[in-house]
């Protein structure tokens, strides 16, 4: 599933915050874009996944237009800086989620996901008792759960200590590999976009007379 981005314009407000932006992603990679806070990042994730409305600009998933389509039939699955998560379920219920629209779910592939994320065992845990990483764990195998088209990273492990955030950046390369999910991931910590990335862009490089080719 590939993607590209052509002239991406957003404003809020009064202020101008993608400029005729341009990307592209091939088939299956993982692009990791590194920039301060506050430059944009989150705004093009939001973009991409139909949560901001742009003014102009195009977006193709596999050369088919997206941006005037509703987000929630983009395909597209997107980590935030905190999990979403639902306090009153236990770590099986968040991951069963997924399913919210769906009858019936497949015990198999949670139970292969929940594995892959290393949560065996704690299907009946609290919410409340669970670490920082465990938590991005259960919100990432509820999102592999939706079979996304695209994976939208937005600094999900920003919170963590700088060792368990090289752990799990490992492992969430290791899994969008294996499972041949495209994904675009965003931060400001340099180790942490050469380990998930295939391709590292800086944000500088997405603005007027940039260039995101390698």
């Amino acid at each position: 599933m590939s993607l590209t981005i052509k002239q991406l314009n957003v404003v809020i407000g009064q202020y101008h915050i993608l400029h005729n932006l341009n990307l592209h992603l091939k088939s299956d990679e993982i692009v990791a874009i590194l920039g301060p806070s506050g430059c944009g990042k989150t705004t093009l994730l939001r973009t991409i996944a139909g949560l901001q409305k742009q003014q102009f600009g195009t977006i193709l998933m596999n050369n088919q237009p997206i941006q005037d389509m509703l987000c929630e039939h983009r395909g597209i699955g997107m980590l935030f800086q905190r999990p979403v998560l639902f306090p009153f379920k236990d770590v099986l219920g968040n991951i069963l989620f997924a399913y919210k629209n769906k009858r019936l779910w497949n015990m198999d592939d949670v139970h292969e996901v929940m594995d892959e994320m290393g949560l065996i065992g704690k299907e009946q845990q609290s919410i409340e008792t669970l670490s920082g990483g465990e938590a991005q764990r259960v919100v990432l195998a509820r999102t592999l759960l939706t079979d996304p088209k695209l994976l939208l990273l937005d600094e999900p492990l920003s919170a963590l200590d700088v060792d368990l955030r090289r752990k799990i950046a490992h492992e969430i390369r290791a899994v969008l590999k294996s499972r041949s999910i495209p994904a675009i991931h965003v931060t400001h910590d340099p180790a942490e976009a050469e380990i998930i990335g295939d391709r590292v862009i800086h944000w500088r490089e997405l603005q007027p007379g940039g260039n995101d080719e390698e």
